[in-house]
């Protein structure tokens, strides 16, 4: 019970801390990494083996699926609009390509690594990764109050 109050009480400062500032500095975000590194390990009940050979398949698995969503991000989110001419027909034509590109190269970084994953460890586990993944996100835009988090069941 102890290592449960524990990982919830980091995880709630994590969010904290990042919901506070806006944008991590860099203890921040190794501060947030390590918290929700707790997390997943709690959430997917990790043994030191199997969290060996989890967090570098996982760690690398996200940081191709961030290149992915800030090719994305770099179409969506200009900081100044009225610096930005209105986007032609042509160019909303490439954004889409570029958007649907990215986000089937995300899904196939997503099929490529849950294959290595299952490999490493159960396919149980590897679900188990998809539900922390889930409820961590949901808890962290709740803490940060931009998002109602479904009930749970």
């Amino acid at each position: 019970m102890k290592k449960v109050s524990l990982i919830i009480l980091m995880v709630g400062f994590g969010f904290s801390l990042f919901a506070q500032s806006g944008k991590l500095s860099e203890d921040k975000r190794k501060e947030f990494e390590a918290q929700k590194v707790a997390f997943f390990t709690q959430e997917m009940d990790l043994t030191p083996e199997e969290a060996t050979k989890f967090w570098p398949l996982y760690n690398e698995m996200q940081q191709k699926i961030r290149v992915e969503n800030d090719k994305i991000r770099d179409l969506t989110c200009r900081k100044d609009k009225k610096e930005v001419p209105e986007v032609t027909e042509q160019q909303a034509l490439k954004n889409l390509e570029i958007m649907l590109s990215a986000e089937q190269a995300v899904r196939d970084i997503k099929k490529e690594y849950i294959e290595k994953l299952t490999k490493a460890l159960s396919a149980k586990k590897v679900w188990m990764m998809i539900e922390a993944e889930q409820k961590f996100h949901h808890q962290l835009w709740k803490k940060m109050g931009k998002y109602s988090a479904p009930a749970q069941k």
